[in-house]
């Protein structure tokens, strides 16, 4: 009963620990990896406390498999927590191929003997014996819990006060929790007492200390959200400067295109004029990006849908045969509240990402049709170029989120199409598969007549 008592009450400890952060602070990334991280050690030591008290190894076996089907996952769950904390999306991806790995090693369990093979009897009750594919969960874990803690120790050297002081205790806390991969060597035949407990206990009491006592996860929020206000307004203003700095030699060199254009080849003409046009495009575009936070509803009416897509494709800087790759299904029209001119740059925004996926993938083309169903006008915008990874289709419409190679994606296109179509009472949906296709659902809501 004795050795029972320690497990139980750790795993009591984090279901508690759990449910004040549930409750307690704003949802956040960060916030869910927590939570997740405090589940799995609650049935972890949940499991091992009851283990400890059976004495039938057929239910021995059965309690080890369902222990060692969240113990896992564990890992994982500790670097998500970091990775979230450290606020790095492109290490999302990472965290989703060891949630792979992790899965895979759960079928394993459950099918096979080959991960824990039976368990040990020893003093202080039956324990996991390791399989021989158990040292591959040891590796792992070695390099996530390692990765994680690396990621916090530079977050924790590039930020600044306090902020700085509650990375240092989560830091200190999981370095801490990671102590218990002690109790692998039970798993090994080596018996004694597993002292994994106590320090997970240490470090979930620290990081309990950061969160309520130094609010490291309301901190957290704001710190993140005055990154973000910081971004947004450093790039307002740079995108104002270069606007001011760019539109007046473009306007000279219009001019005095326009007045030589009688003397030099006529294509080439055309061509500066072009130039010229599509590099006050892209200008229009940044900026209209880069406000979509003060959209004004005070001047939005009633427009029509097909004449806003035509005036769109028709003013939209095509380079070369980029035009002949669009197949616009005209049909039935419909009105929408809002503005025609944040729609005319929504449509711009997805042309510009087809474009660029149909471009990458070397195929491709692309499909604009209107649909109407249960009470909702739908526009659907599909191309059939290189598609959106898994991992990447949650963050599309985050700001600053680019699948795009760097220098090529800004992140902030799709994040506009999403806030102007919020302020028209409608939303944007995106459904794709990586290396197939891309379609974005622009619903609007019914005008009555």
């Amino acid at each position: 009963m004795i050795y029972s008592i320690f497990p139980a009450a750790v795993a009591l400890y984090f279901l508690i620990a759990g449910l004040v952060v549930n409750f307690k602070f704003s949802r956040h990334s960060s916030h869910f990896a927590f939570i997740a991280l405090c589940a799995t050690t609650f049935v972890w030591q949940f499991t091992w406390a009851i283990l400890f008290q059976v004495n039938d190894p057929a239910i021995a076996d059965v309690l080890i498999k369902i222990g060692y089907l969240l113990i896992v996952f564990l890992p994982t769950s500790i670097y998500h927590f970091l990775a979230e904390i450290a606020n790095i999306h492109s290490e999302r991806k990472y965290v989703y191929y060891s949630y792979v790995m992790a899965g895979i090693f759960a079928i394993f369990i459950i099918f096979t003997d080959m991960f824990v093979s039976g368990h040990y009897s020893y003093f202080f009750g039956f324990y996991p014996k390791a399989g021989e594919l158990h040292p591959l969960h040891v590796v792992q874990t070695i390099i996530v819990t390692t990765r994680g803690l690396y990621l916090i120790y530079k977050k924790q050297k590039e930020a600044i006060g306090l902020f700085r002081e509650q990375l240092r205790y989560c830091l200190i806390s999981l370095l801490i929790y990671t102590f218990a991969a002690v109790d692998y060597l039970c798993n090994y035949g080596i018996e004694f007492y597993p002292p994994g407990i106590i320090f997970i206990t240490i470090g979930l009491s620290i990081f309990l200390y950061a969160l309520l006592k130094k609010e490291l996860m309301t901190n957290l929020h704001q710190v993140l959200t005055r990154e973000h206000e910081k971004k947004i307004s450093l790039l307002k203003a740079l995108a104002a400067n270069i606007a001011h700095e760019l539109r007046t030699p473009l306007a000279t060199i219009y001019m005095d295109a326009k007045i030589i254009s009688p003397y030099i080849p006529d294509n080439l003409s055309k061509n500066i004029l072009k130039t010229i046009r599509q590099a006050n495009f892209t200008i229009d575009m940044l900026l209209a990006n880069l406000h979509s936070d003060k959209l004004d509803s005070n001047d939005y009416g009633i427009y029509s849908i097909k004449a806003c897509i035509d005036e769109a494709i028709s003013s939209y800087p095509f380079q070369k045969v980029e035009k002949d790759k669009i197949n616009y299904i005209e049909s039935a029209d419909f009105d929408f509240y809002g503005s025609d001119v944040l729609f005319i740059y929504v449509i711009y925004n997805l042309l510009k990402n087809a474009l660029y996926s149909t471009s990458r993938a070397m195929k491709g083309h692309i499909e604009i049709f209107l649909d109407h169903e249960d009470n909702m006008n739908r526009l659907y915008f599909r191309d059939t170029g290189s598609g959106i990874s898994k991992q990447d289709l949650p963050y599309v419409f985050d700001n600053f989120y680019s699948s795009k190679p760097a220098g090529v994606g800004h992140g902030l296109g799709l994040g506009f199409c999403d806030r102007v179509m919020n302020s028209f009472g409608g939303s944007i949906e995106l459904n794709s598969q990586e290396g197939d296709y891309c379609e974005f659902i622009l619903r609007f809501p019914e005008i009555e007549k």
